[in-house]
């Protein structure tokens, strides 16, 4: 009678952990399929200790017997493996990479220093000078919305961060044996990055080609107001009233000379055109910003975010001039403006973006929310690199009849300047692009 009841209670202890694991694998799946939103909490790693304590109830009659039949010499070796097999297969990282998510946070790497070891280093860097490229990094990378662990093995965890502009990446943290950090594998590849995009900045062209076609179409200047009265400068392409009309806008620390043979070549190509100073820019291939000039002399603001009304008041300019809807074009931040403006102005026909991105922190939406909303063709590409970015920020959507992402087959170049003459991969750019502009002639 006393055998059957405990036989009864090892039963409810199996099934207990059978609903356990049941109960954690279900968890684990609705999150793969993402059927478990982030409105909804659930500790990220609850799913796994949900199960492995189910396994452990379902196996616990078993162990019980076992153990109650050997002599305490040899239970004491079973509960050592079983102790040290639990510490090796669900090792807790959760305190590091939270103090590493502060760090990002705070700009600072104080809240991570108590958990970096002295032997971490980022390869190919000296590990003198660790501490120095790791400071560099949390305080100037973009804003960090989450860090989370993806899973925990004995001496690693893989982990996803969620940048602004940056957009979603996963990588492994190396840990050692007392839990202290020993190798940062986003911090690796982004050092490898920047001294690709180093070497591909030294084999490329630095700035647009003053050729035959640029001697043929020659810009006139132009003034008109922004809607804060700032006066914007830029450089008119025209070719003929009736033809339609490109807005040109730069990318950061640029102004409309970005353009300067990329502009002719759209001429070439029966389009009048328009490249503008925007107030954030800066001095670029010989030329100062002179809409970034004023707007310092007089004290206006020049992020990014400040220049989205200089190109609205550009589009609306045009529409007044040619008296027809405009083909608005931007590279980089500029580039998001754009999509923006296209869907809030009606004087917009069309959108080119070279290289979008989440520029504006919390003054803006996430492109990802915006582009099944566009109705109005588009052309966005990027460099390959960047086009992995990009195709999140879509984000599976359906795109509409002229509506392309374009990924170079070529390495590319970040912004419009991918155009520019004797630009590696210029080509297929510009085969993409005239091919998108003659689709949408007759729109």
């Amino acid at each position: 009678m006393k055998t059957s009841k405990k036989f009864k209670d090892y039963k409810a202890i199996q099934k207990l952990g059978i609903v356990l694991i049941i109960l954690g694998a279900t968890i684990t799946l609705t999150k793969i399929l993402n059927l478990i939103t982030s409105s909804h909490f659930v500790v990220e790693d609850l799913p796994n200790y949900l199960f492995l304590l189910g396994a452990f109830l379902m196996l616990l009659p078993n162990l019980i017997k076992i153990v109650s039949d050997k002599t305490p010499k040899t239970n004491m070796i079973l509960l050592f493996i079983f102790g040290t097999s639990t510490f090796v297969f669900a090792q807790d990282y959760t305190k590091q990479i939270s103090a590493f998510e502060q760090s990002f946070s705070e700009k600072s790497t104080e809240p991570i220093s108590p958990f970096l070891s002295n032997e971490l280093k980022f390869d190919p860097i000296p590990i003198a000078n660790t501490s120095a490229i790791l400071e560099n990094i949390v305080s100037k990378l973009p804003k960090l919305n989450s860090l989370t662990i993806l899973e925990t093995f004995k001496d690693k965890a893989n982990v996803r961060y969620d940048f602004v502009r940056l957009g979603i990446r996963e990588s492994y943290i190396h840990f050692d044996e007392e839990g202290k950090i020993t190798r940062v594998e986003l911090i690796e590849n982004l050092i490898q990055q920047e001294m690709q995009a180093q070497q591909k900045i030294k084999e490329s062209v630095q700035q647009p080609q003053m050729t035959e076609i640029t001697k043929k179409y020659k810009p006139i200047p132009i003034k008109f107001n922004s809607i804060d009265g700032l006066l914007i400068s830029g450089s008119l392409y025209e070719i003929d009233k009736d033809k339609p009309i490109i807005l040109l806008c730069h990318q950061a620390g640029y102004n409309k000379m970005e353009y300067a043979d990329i502009a002719p070549k759209l001429n070439e190509l029966g389009y009048n055109c328009l490249a503008i100073d925007q107030r954030s820019g800066g001095d670029f291939a010989g030329k100062p910003n002179e809409t970034f000039e004023r707007a310092k002399e007089k004290g206006f603001a020049t992020e990014y975010i400040d220049a989205e009304q200089d190109i609205e008041s550009a589009v609306n300019f045009l529409q007044n001039k040619y008296n027809k809807k405009v083909i608005v074009w931007g590279s980089s931040y500029s580039s998001s403006l754009v999509l923006f403006n296209s869907l809030q102005n009606k004087n917009v026909i069309a959108s080119i973006s070279f290289s979008p991105g989440d520029y504006f922190e919390n003054n803006k939406p996430s492109l990802s929310s915006i582009f099944s909303k566009i109705e109005n063709p588009f052309f966005i590409t990027s460099s390959k690199q960047e086009a992995a970015t990009l195709s999140t920020l879509i984000n599976g959507i359906k795109l509409k009849e002229n509506q392309i992402q374009f990924i170079p087959k070529s390495e590319g170049f970040h912004g419009s300047k991918a155009l520019w003459v004797g630009q590696n991969g210029a080509e297929e750019y510009w085969t993409a692009i005239t091919e998108f502009l003659t689709s949408i002639t007759n729109y």
